[in-house]
């Protein structure tokens, strides 16, 4: 006894058309790909006086699809220390987490003293104000080992308390906080 089986046919060339190359499942991006990018801008300032790290409220929130993703964090924005020798700001970037008991973990990801970036006026120029208003610049690959949504915010502080130093340097001017999850 003779069984035969008949398959429908394909139109191979149909089939490719359906495809969908624009979409790639992010489980079949090869590493380095850039997963997601999460941006933030601010057109408004912070201050502070405070001689200890402060958040400016400027931040941005990614949730990595991938526990092993690196997260690039890009800051740009400017700033100034508002007066003369020993004023100085420094700038970092934090990685702010939820603990899994309803508190918030700060992780200051630059120097515990000077962050990533400072404005700093070492010698007094006679007779005349030291106000120093620059860019500010910060990069950092974070690797946060969680697929919870993680926080990102510019913190700041001042080198002494008598001094009030300011992100952006002007009000109006633009801050922006960028997350990217990068695929490993």
């Amino acid at each position: 006894m003779t069984v035969k089986i008949t398959k429908p046919e394909v139109n191979i060339r149909e089939k490719l058309n359906e495809l969908d190359y624009g979409h790639v499942p992010y489980k079949k991006m090869p590493a380095g790909s850039v997963i997601q990018t999460v941006s933030e801008t601010y057109n408004t300032r912070s201050t502070t006086n405070s001689t200890a790290f402060t958040g400016t409220g400027f931040y941005v929130e990614i949730s990595p699809k991938f526990k092993s993703s690196k997260i690039l964090v890009s800051v740009l924005t400017s700033g100034n220390n508002n007066n003369t020798v020993g004023h100085d700001l420094f700038a970092s970037i934090f990685q702010l987490t939820d603990n899994g008991h309803g508190a918030t973990q700060n992780l200051n990801l630059g120097n515990a003293t000077y962050g990533f970036t400072g404005l700093r006026t070492n010698q007094a120029a006679s007779g005349t104000n030291n106000r120093l208003e620059a860019g500010i610049c910060m990069g950092y690959i974070d690797s946060p080992n969680t697929t919870d949504t993680v926080k990102y915010e510019i913190w700041f502080r001042s080198e002494s308390a008598s001094s009030t130093v300011e992100i952006p340097q002007l009000v109006g001017q633009i801050t922006s906080i960028t997350a990217q999850e990068i695929k490993q």
